[in-house]
């Protein structure tokens, strides 16, 4: 049985038919909407959380991908009350859901209908776009920006002040595995300081966009990509190096390149 253990700190608004389920603990100054489910949730102060929002949700394993696999440790211990931790003046707006064992930091906003799955960590300062879905076992740095509709699949690992446009495809199934005798493995991209993804581009298992680097709008990415040069086209091909006024502000590398 759950051990249900309720904290809510001053001058919170909560609205009608919130489920708490658990050990759920909210900072001051918090709103939470209609109809929001946590279960086992932390939530720092002054954070908002709209109507028909799902957080802690319950995780169902071993349908198409075994998480005991990988190789990455889990955000919060099971030790921990919390199965899901939420920073200072976060914004969850309507419809998004929260998977079990994730990590937001401060200042972060998850849009409309964002799904969020087990394992994944997000940084300060982050904005996760309306119909994203982000898979387990994924890694955010700080102050990125990942737009509408974009798919981020399993092991995926975002480094600091990344850009992704809207409907960016990421993969990391090669081969594909499914109903086939062929052994599947999972390759996650890795999105190196300051690089940035244009709308409508797919990336491919386990390539590495190298630092502030530049894939345009609609480009395959099948192969590595060096720091610091635009790539177009299928497959994505080098058209030249970026220009110095393209690249990441020297004050901004200087608090984050060493971020993930």
């Amino acid at each position: 049985m759950v051990s249900e253990q309720r904290e809510i700190g001053d001058n919170c608004k909560i609205g009608e038919n919130v489920k708490f389920v658990g050990s759920v603990k909210i900072g001051n100054n918090c709103k939470i909407g209609n109809n929001v489910y946590l279960n086992s949730v932390s939530i720092d102060h002054d954070a908002i959380i709209q109507d028909n929002v799902v957080i802690g949700y319950d995780t169902i394993t071993g349908h198409f991908y075994d998480q005991e696999k990988s190789n990455k440790t889990k955000i919060n211990s099971d030790e921990s009350k919390f199965h899901v931790v939420v920073g200072k003046n976060v914004l969850i707006r309507n419809g998004a859901v929260i998977y079990s064992d994730v990590q937001i930091g401060n200042n972060c906003w998850i849009n409309h209908n964002a799904i969020i799955r087990e394992n994944v960590k997000i940084l300060n300062d982050c904005t996760i776009g309306s119909n994203t879905i982000c898979e387990n076992n994924v890694s955010i740095g700080n102050r990125c920006a990942i737009h509408n509709n974009t798919m981020i699949c399993a092991e995926t690992s975002i480094e600091s002040c990344v850009f992704i446009g809207p409907g960016v495809s990421f993969t990391n199934n090669s081969p594909i595995g499914h109903l086939r005798n062929v052994p599947a493995t999972i390759r996650g991209a890795k999105l190196r300081f300051g690089c940035a993804i244009g709308g409508g581009a797919t990336i491919c298992p386990g390539v590495e966009i190298g630092s502030e680097s530049i894939v345009a709008a609609g480009t395959v990415v099948t192969k590595d990509v060096s720091s610091r040069i635009i790539v177009v086209g299928n497959p994505a091909k080098k058209i030249k190096d970026v220009e110095d006024e393209s690249l990441i502000k020297e004050d901004i590398r200087k608090a984050y390149e060493n971020e993930i």
